[in-house]
């Protein structure tokens, strides 16, 4: 009987973000850290208070090797090949190429994988002998990623994503959306798509943090400047814009995409929006968009990086969020302080006219319990560095997982009958085009902005 073994996973960018959020994280999960992939032998943040360790230092800390490219570590047949997983957290203007470099990987191991197959079909016993043969040579291990928003910044490169990503469903697509991972954002989801709500007609949303001191500092390049990636990054293409809306709104724009669930509702078409820009580094720290829908809603967001404080402040002050839901039957609304979980509940009013219930608040998370982690407040983004990361790791971990356990399982000696698995498998998260929807509105804010005008979403 095949044991436990831990799953093998690549981070890829070691800045401020992986070095204290996904890598502690990963060492906490007990997941082998396989390699490390950074452009810069010294990764440098200008929001960490201390140095960051370079890739040398980082190699002896987790024991593993480091590459300075994804395709300098996927052709090392020690690590490429026996990956289950890899966390995509460089510059945003290169997720597009790492990320296709991570799906062709997958999908090259998957046609391998078919060709050995048919090489061997006959008999069912020729068949298991071949799968077996591919699972020692670790060729079909399904490659499974968690990629930091926004997916892209780049409608065409996030449409060539997402669709290559639906071409590989044996992996799993997750984006570290931490707020759409969470337990009250499921109950949303299932009561909208249990049509408590009926159909949704008109959305509202805002989100206002504490953030100039991120947005209007030079050195911030990442966040601030149009062509924001790092030396050794092949980019060619500037962003029509950075700051507020690729930095903020993407979290808030996938958990509004997140809840609605269906991909035809919501549909962006058309949007309007207007901008205005820090004094020194001419990134946009408040917006205002109207954004039309295919299905005609109607649908308002808007932002500011204004809101005194910083969260990494002591105290911390927390991001002020507010999201309304409104269909035919009732609405949905979600808000509060995310550093003060008292401060909001996910409340559901239903519309019965000529009864006493009509517009009567209830609150579908207070039947919560410790067992399912469901509480009553608002919980929204998820950056706690301790403890084993947000619900978006433990999905992405969860995947990979049951790859490495496939993948051992075919390599011990077990019985055929354990080997051949005939059941339909469990489909995996794809996050690609709540990814889409978010690039598609964040692409046209900064087009409708330079413009002056409404413009079509591509």
């Amino acid at each position: 009987m095949a044991t436990k073994t831990p799953s093998r996973v690549a981070v890829i960018g070691c800045g401020w973000w992986s070095q204290g959020w996904h890598l502690p994280h990963l060492a906490a999960n007990a997941v082998v850290i396989a390699a490390i992939v950074d452009p810069s032998p010294l990764p440098i943040s200008t929001l960490s208070s201390s140095p960051l360790l370079s890739l040398v230092e980082l190699s002896k800390k987790y024991n593993c090797p480091h590459y300075n490219s994804v395709e300098e570590m996927l052709a090392d047949p020690e690590v490429g090949p026996t990956l289950d997983g890899a966390i995509v957290a460089t510059s945003h203007a290169s997720h597009f190429q790492v990320g296709m470099a991570l799906l062709k990987e997958g999908i090259h191991r998957r046609s391998m994988a078919e060709a050995i197959e048919k090489e061997q079909g006959g008999s069912d016993c020729a068949v298991v002998a071949g799968k077996k043969r591919l699972r020692q040579q670790s060729i079909h291990r399904a490659l499974h990623i968690l990629m930091e928003k926004p997916m892209t910044c780049s409608v065409d490169e996030a449409l060539e994503m997402s669709k290559m990503s639906m071409t590989y469903p044996e992996g799993a697509f997750v984006i570290n959306h931490t707020a759409s991972y969470r337990p009250q954002t499921f109950v949303a989801k299932e009561i909208i798509s249990s049509g408590q709500l009926g159909e949704i007609r008109h959305i509202t949303a805002t989100m206002n943090g504490g953030l100039m001191w991120l947005f209007d500092d030079k050195k911030n390049e990442s966040w601030v400047s149009k062509t924001p990636w790092q030396k050794g990054e092949d980019n060619k293409t500037p962003m029509n814009g950075n700051g507020y809306a690729w930095g903020q709104l993407a979290h808030i724009l996938a958990w509004i995409y997140a809840v609605l669930g269906a991909d035809d509702v919501a549909v962006p078409k058309k949007v309007f929006c207007t901008m205005t820009h820090a004094p020194n580094t001419g990134a946009d720290i408040s917006l205002a968009a109207v954004i039309t829908c295919s299905d005609g809603i109607t649908f308002s967001i808007s932002g500011t990086a204004l809101l005194p404080g910083s969260q990494y402040a002591d105290p911390p002050i927390g991001k002020r969020i507010n999201v309304e839901i409104f269909g035919m039957e009732g609405c949905l609304l979600w808000g509060g302080d995310d550093r003060i979980p008292e401060t909001g509940k996910l409340e559901l009013r239903r519309s019965a006219p000529g009864k006493k219930e009509d517009g009567q608040s209830e609150f579908p998370c207070s039947q919560g319990d410790a067992a399912n982690e469901l509480k009553d407040g608002f919980y929204f983004e998820d950056g706690d560095q301790d403890g084993k990361g947000p619900g978006s790791m433990k999905v992405f971990l969860d995947a990979c997982n049951s790859s490495a356990a496939k993948s051992l399982a075919f390599e011990s000696e077990e019985s055929t009958a354990t080997l051949v698995d005939e059941s339909e498998p469990t489909p995996l998260a794809n996050d690609s085009l709540i990814g889409l929807r978010t690039v598609q509105i964040i692409d046209a804010m900064y087009k409708s902005s330079i413009s002056g005008n409404a413009v079509d979403v591509q």
